[in-house]
């Protein structure tokens, strides 16, 4: 059967390596990557071939102008070939929940972009706003502050600060992975009527006090923390699985 081809962009971000490991993924779909720094004669006839284009480059840090040129101008530049060249390209879209922050303002404009993109050319895009990230190997997730929670906790800092007193909504990246890979197949969880934003279904409400409380009881109780096979999904389990991959890195570097 032949494969499908696939654009991605931001291949070396963290869901990326992930999703690129999954072996039924890899059978069903070719993934070509793009960046940047690529020719326009070169990309033009990838968008033409493609069925998705997987956007996920972004950039966390840098200066106000930076994330600008790579959340918000890449994702314009890559519309605006796809139209110059009258193809009708479907977006896998990483926005973003976090909160009023530069970082968050910069992928809530390359979603507009996306949403106004796909009104235009009666394009349906697929659109998720990740929320923080938890899983293996978070130290792949550039300025996730999950992780530099847990990295301040295994430097043993004594002066934890916590990001604030809200609630926020945590996702483990292996649910990021399924529900992206659904996409791909086209069985994407749509959460609005327009079928544009979509959800991950497995996720974790909880304030960065709650966290902070989990995880010093996985510290304190070490290999004797519970983990009932009953909650396998809870956040205490995932967040398990989260400081342990993090505690064997870190133990390496």
């Amino acid at each position: 059967m032949t494969k499908k081809k696939v654009l991605i962009s931001g291949a070396d971000s963290y869901i990326a390596q992930k999703l690129l490991k999954e072996q039924t993924v890899q059978e069903a779909f070719t993934f070509l990557e793009i960046n940047p720094d690529m020719d326009k004669a070169e990309l033009v006839p990838l968008l033409e071939e493609a069925k998705y284009l997987l956007h996920l480059y972004e950039s966390k840090t840098g200066s106000p102008e930076e994330r600008q040129v790579a959340n918000v101008d890449y994702t314009a530049e890559l519309i605006h070939l796809v139209e110059e060249h009258d193809y009708r390209l479907p977006f896998i879209y990483t926005s973003s929940e976090y909160d009023d922050s530069e970082y968050g303002r910069s992928k809530l404009l390359g979603e507009q972009l996306i949403r106004e993109y796909g009104q235009r050319r009666r394009v349906r895009n697929i659109i998720y706003r990740l929320p923080v990230l938890m899983g293996e190997d978070l130290h792949l997730d550039i300025a996730n502050p999950l992780h530099d929670l847990i990295k301040d906790m295994l430097l043993g800092n004594k002066e934890i600060q916590l990001p604030d007193e809200d609630e926020h909504i945590f996702v483990d990246v292996e649910d990021v992975v399924v529900e992206l890979t659904r996409a791909l197949y086209g069985r994407a969880f749509y959460a609005t009527v327009d079928k544009s934003i979509c959800v991950i279904s497995a996720e974790h409400f909880a304030t960065w006090e709650r966290v902070l409380g989990i995880l010093r009881d996985i510290i304190k109780k070490g290999e004797d923390y519970p983990l009932p096979q009953d909650k396998a999904n809870s956040l205490e389990q995932k967040l398990y699985r989260t400081y342990k991959s993090l505690e064997e890195y870190y133990s390496r570097v």
